[in-house]
């Protein structure tokens, strides 16, 4: 492999979405914007739900929605070694820089259903303004307390939003 090219993987409870090589990866954190270039600093943080861009070596870009997780980088001597390119199968032997994204939810920008993610985006909107002028049904509030149906449309809008925002990046 070429100097400057890493391992990288992003993956959901479902399946591995991303294996294999990149030259770069761009993501929001807590603290702020993140790119991992080949040799960064061994670390573990949160990845904040945004676009998370995979630059890959023969210049293409992968771009996923991801609604938040965790980011590890390896950098132990061989850490690529047992990842497994997604449709090559080759190990990516040699690397010693490792990039793996867990994120509970995340999608490939070209897997997003574009009118889904509208009609999610107008019924969000909808429960977050009938719940802010009091007019929601109030569902099994639990031990979430009041308020919770408010915070949990919020977040459902924030999805759809972030959809819409990648799925219009790529195209």
């Amino acid at each position: 492999m070429p100097d400057g090219v890493f391992g990288v993987e992003v993956v959901t409870p479902e399946e591995a979405l991303v294996a294999g090589p990149a030259t770069a990866v761009m993501l929001r954190t807590s603290t702020g914007e993140m790119t991992v270039l080949d040799g960064h600093t061994a670390l573990v943080g949160d990845v904040v739900p945004g676009l998370v861009r995979v630059e890959q070596p023969e210049g293409t870009t992968l771009r996923l929605a991801v609604h938040g997780g965790f980011i590890q980088v390896d950098t132990r001597p061989g850490a690529a070694d047992d990842l497994v390119e997604t449709g090559e199968g080759g190990p990516l032997a040699g690397m010693s820089t490792r990039v793996t994204l867990l994120a509970g939810v995340a999608e490939r920008a070209e897997d997003i259903d574009v009118e889904r993610a509208r009609r999610a985006q107008e019924a969000g909107s909808q429960l977050v303004s009938d719940l802010q002028a009091g007019r929601g049904a109030a569902g099994d509030l639990g031990d979430e307390g009041p308020g919770s149906d408010l915070v949990q449309a919020e977040r459902a809008l924030a999805r759809a939003e972030l959809r819409l925002s990648v799925a219009a990046e790529s195209a």
